[in-house]
């Protein structure tokens, strides 16, 4: 109370020289804008050279504004802005008008929002070719006065400054007249038209073409923007049936959608890291890539609740993101650390789901054997991936699909347990039906097991799946021995498939190589090893009697008679692990022989590799081991393959790293 009346008496006592003080500080903002007014067009000009001159110099362009000036109090006209490449001299943007209304205290802070922005004849003009380019070089960053190395990139404040800009930049309200993009590569001219899009109080609607080459595509898109609380959401519909997403002949790749709905619900700069949220919806989706499927690929509704983590050297999609695909969710997990270096970590997880939801799931197009399907119990499911890239060898990586009481009611398009009876099989070259025959006792070639040399049963076993009768379909270890193999070299040079996985591509898959095959071969070794559809020991006698063993040579019984003349019974142990050898490439087997009908040298390495694991195994007795030779003779009927002459060929080299690799 005290304190309150000794404020009263300050004021009292002081209040001539305060009126007088904010009399003045009230003049000085009046003369402030005054001169601000009078002199707008001066300070517009000054920041226009300024900044034109600095783009010039850094990215070597040329950029020419005929006109800038105020069009009343706060609204900004320029007239006729040109970009030139200096390099190309081609005009890489050109604007005929451009109207904006800014704030003039932002524009004294040199920071400039529009409130309004009206924007006439935009004309940008892309050029990608082998021998010329016009943009890439503003994709590149500036050098450093003193020519330092820069440091890695902040990537939270880097994304915070673009997401900050987006929504300066985008008034409330805006208006686009006549809006194209060219962008011209070796083989491809794509050219965006927006014919005219509006924002109004943050609501925008807007139709649009793209050409690529002669397909043309009409697009719909409509949203809204508020700036306050830093929110958008785009919806884009197509107008017809044959509207795909452009930039993707590029790679390929061919993409469409009915509705496409994407939307940030906000985000969040604090102790270095950014945060965003938002979700994405997908109705009737449909892709199509030979690297993924040899049918279009469709998803009817998938839906995606993201929460995003950026930091200053990685980018986190959180736990509590959730994805539904149809009527199963999923729960993803993934970070890419970039420094001190790239590591990925990748975790995805299923809760318990009816396994129909699970089967009706699955993307139309992408398992056709398993349409269909009828299920009941549940599944759940839970995958761990993570690798440093400095250290591939390192790598974790578990797969696992529990079943919870669950029951095959019946199959779908194919009949899984036709391996348990006498079927037709049919061989595939490029795709194509190129041989038919029985796999059963009515094939005059098809060899029981039992009446299979155990010599060559060990050695494919030891060979191809050592712990083929122990796992249940899969082997994790050397799927990630495959994974960091791979990445190593770059390219496809180690697979990982068992003798189960192997058999399953033969007999239910064709020979194409897509991501839905790899899948599809998983999900059908999974079901028929989980509940136990075939034997073990029958899955091996229908894998020695389908593989391919040589040029038009396929089953066991087929190759005994071609390479030696006789039957798989009587196989000795060199002529057992010579078969094995050649398994991966049947075809080629006649590279691994001189000149003179012999095996090369080389060849010796795998045969004592194989021995070694046999005698280790009890399978062969120590003296045969250490009297092992690749001493074999051929039939005349295969040696009429054998290339004469004795050179180091491709394949040998590619077999000389198989046996680096099993060692």
């Amino acid at each position: 109370m005290q304190f309150n009346l000794k404020i009263k008496a300050f004021f009292y006592k002081n209040r001539s020289k305060l009126l007088k003080s904010l009399l003045l500080l009230f003049v000085f903002i009046v003369c402030s804008f005054v001169l601000l007014f009078l002199f707008r067009n001066a300070l517009l000009n000054h920041y226009k050279d300024k900044y034109s001159q600095h783009y010039s110099e850094k990215f070597k362009i040329d950029i020419n504004i005929k006109n800038a000036e105020f069009k009343g109090v706060k609204t900004v006209l320029l007239n006729e802005l040109f970009i030139v490449d200096k390099q190309q001299t081609d005009t890489l943007l050109s604007i005929s008008k451009i109207e904006a209304t800014i704030s003039l205290w932002d524009l004294l802070k040199t920071h400039i929002r529009f409130l309004s922005l009206s924007v006439d004849s935009t004309s940008l003009n892309l050029i990608k070719k082998s021998n010329e380019d016009n943009f890439s070089f503003l994709l590149k960053n500036g050098k450093t006065k003193n020519n330092k190395k820069q440091q890695g990139m902040d990537y939270a404040l880097a994304a915070n400054n673009l997401l900050t800009l987006f929504f300066d930049v985008i008034p409330q309200n805006l208006t686009l007249n006549s809006f194209n993009i060219k962008l011209t590569t070796d083989s491809i001219l794509y050219d965006l038209t927006v014919p005219k899009a509006e924002v109004t109080n943050g609501v925008f609607y807007s139709q649009f073409s793209i050409k690529e080459n002669n397909n043309q595509s009409v697009w719909q898109i409509n949203g809204s923007i508020n700036e306050k609380n830093n929110e958008a959401q785009f919806k884009l519909i197509k107008n017809d049936s044959l509207s795909y997403f452009p930039l993707v002949n590029v790679y390929n790749l061919k993409t469409t959608a009915d509705t496409i709905l994407v939307s940030l619900k906000g985000f969040d700069y604090q102790n270095n890291q950014l945060y965003l949220k938002g979700n994405a919806k997908l109705s009737n989706f449909e892709a199509n890539h030979w690297r993924i499927s040899s049918k279009n690929v469709v998803l009817n509704n998938s839906f995606v609740d993201y929460s995003i983590t950026v930091g200053k050297n990685f980018i986190q999609l959180d736990s509590t993101s959730l994805v539904r695909l149809n009527k199963i969710d999923l729960k993803p997990f993934l970070k890419i650390d970039f420094n001190p270096s790239k590591k990925v970590t990748f975790n995805l997880n299923m809760p318990k789901v009816s396994s129909q939801y699970f089967f009706e799931s699955l993307p139309q197009g992408l398992f056709t054997n398993l349409d269909g399907i009828k299920t009941k119990g549940e599944l759940e499911y839970h995958l761990r991936f993570m690798m440093d890239t400095q250290m591939p060898d390192s790598l974790i990586f578990s797969s696992t699909l529990t079943p919870y009481q669950f029951k095959i009611q019946s199959f779908g398009e194919e009949n899984l347990s036709k391996l348990n009876d006498e079927f037709s099989y049919t061989v595939y070259e490029n795709n194509r039906p190129f041989r038919t025959f029985l796999v059963g006792p009515s094939n005059p070639n098809y060899t029981p097991i039992e009446n299979i040399s155990t010599y060559l049963k060990e050695t494919i076993l030891s060979s191809e799946d050592g712990n083929f009768y122990n796992h249940k379909g899969f082997n994790e270890f050397r799927f990630k021995e495959s994974i960091a193999e791979n990445f190593k070299k770059k390219r496809f040079a180690r697979g990982a498939s068992t003798i189960s996985m192997q058999l399953i591509k033969n007999v239910f898959l064709r020979r194409n190589k897509t991501i839905a095959r790899k899948i599809e071969e998983a999900l059908l070794v999974w079901l028929i090893e989980r509940n136990r559809l075939v034997s073990k020991e029958r899955m091996f006698e229908v894998y020695l009697n389908v593989i391919e063993f040589g040029p038009n040579v396929y089953g066991i019984g087929e190759a005994s008679k071609f390479y030696f003349n006789k039957l798989p019974k009587d196989l000795t142990l060199q002529e057992s692990i010579f078969i094995s050898m050649i398994i991966p490439r049947p075809k080629w087997f006649m590279y691994n022989f001189n000149s003179d009908g012999q095996l090369k040298e080389s060849t010796q390495s795998y045969f004592n590799l194989i021995g070694g694991i046999l005698a280790r195994k009890g399978a062969i007795s120590v003296e045969e081991q250490q009297s092992l030779t690749n001493q074999i003779m051929l039939s005349p009927q295969a040696q009429g393959y054998l290339i004469k002459q004795d050179t180091t060929s491709i394949e040998s080299l590619e077999l000389q790293e198989e046996l680096n690799n099993m060692e």
